[in-house]
């Protein structure tokens, strides 16, 4: 039998399948590249053959490698199962749960959640990766995520998930204090009007290559616009930043502009609660028999939302 000395071995060649890359498996399981690498081709000597065709982008298995992944995959879920048994019968939460979010999410969020969660069970370990909504919702959907924090963007999940609504909250405009966008006599509860947006550069949420992240344009759809960004990037503080420098309106959520260093910019709400996102925690519902993955969901719906967001009405599984 062939010798296959570590499990991590077989988790990084599934990860380079699944994500198509070698710097896409470094990524999702917080490695190094070399470390990839270094596994792949440990599992490729201990096999007597080559498992990953790197001779086209994205990259896939060969027909060896073809052959060996549903074992691999077969081998991480046995040792994932016994590992829950294990919970299941000492009551003693040792597990590890990976949790896909957006980084306004992790930073004003599920910090505190955390804290509590590591007072009750000091063992169990949490793995935070933080991505825009089309990437958590299509890292759930694969099983790259035993659990994601994100916005619904008008996509209600699928019947092999259970979701659970956690806040909606508004849309905020980052502008320097002066900027012309903000009323004269101060800004009301009723927040900016949204069609202003069109006099002026956005700057938002989006994917390299991408036009506007999906919890963007779905408030643009909310507010009637259509408008394309002028400026954009991944990151909330960069989006604050280049809004800083006078290019144009930083568009974020409510909860990403507290996370963010706003220091010297007006914070101003745009529209209403109802057009802005909602947020829910999701989970493959295979994964619901997990002592781990279900002692950190229940954490999430049971925390209390953070401050400037409105809790979700009916915050019953769907």
């Amino acid at each position: 039998m062939p010798r296959i000395e570590q499990t991590d071995w077989l988790e990084t060649f599934v990860a380079v399948i699944e994500h198509g890359s070698f710097s896409g498996a470094a990524r999702a399981l917080h490695r190094a590249q070399s470390r990839v690498s270094t596994h792949v081709a440990a599992l490729e000597r201990a096999l007597g053959g080559t498992l990953v065709d790197r001779s086209h982008r994205p990259i896939g298995p060969t027909e060896l490698g073809t052959t060996f992944l549903p074992h691999a995959r077969e081998v991480l879920a046995a040792l994932e199962r016994g590992a829950e048994a294990v919970e299941a019968h000492t009551g003693t939460l040792r597990g590890r749960v990976v949790v896909g979010c957006h980084p306004s999410v992790s930073a004003g969020f599920l910090p505190g959640v955390l804290a509590e969660l590591h007072a009750r069970h000091p063992l169990l370990r949490v793995e935070l990766t933080e991505h825009t909504t089309p990437d958590i919702v299509s890292g759930i959907a694969s099983g790259r995520f035993h659990l994601a924090i994100h916005s619904v963007a008008n996509d209600p999940p699928s019947a092999d998930l259970r979701s659970v609504p956690l806040w909606t909250e508004r849309y905020v405009a980052v502008v320097p204090p002066e900027h012309p966008l903000l009323p004269a006599g101060g800004m009301t509860e009723e927040g900016l009007d949204p069609h202003r947006l069109t006099e002026h550069p956005l700057i938002g949420i989006a994917r390299p290559g991408a036009p506007v992240d999906p919890d963007t344009a779905g408030a643009l759809s909310a507010w009637g616009l259509e408008i394309p960004l002028a400026w954009q990037s991944e990151l909330p503080q960069s989006v604050v930043g280049l809004a800083r420098a006078g290019l144009g309106v930083g568009v974020l959520n409510a909860l990403a502009a507290t996370t963010c260093d706003t220091s010297g910019m007006a914070v101003a709400p745009i529209g209403s609660v109802d057009e802005g996102r909602l947020v829910a925690v999701t989970s493959p519902r295979s994964t619901a028999s997990s002592p781990s993955v279900d002692a950190l969901f229940r954490a999430i719906v049971e925390a209390t939302p953070p401050a400037g967001v409105l809790p979700a009405a009916g915050r019953g599984e769907r």
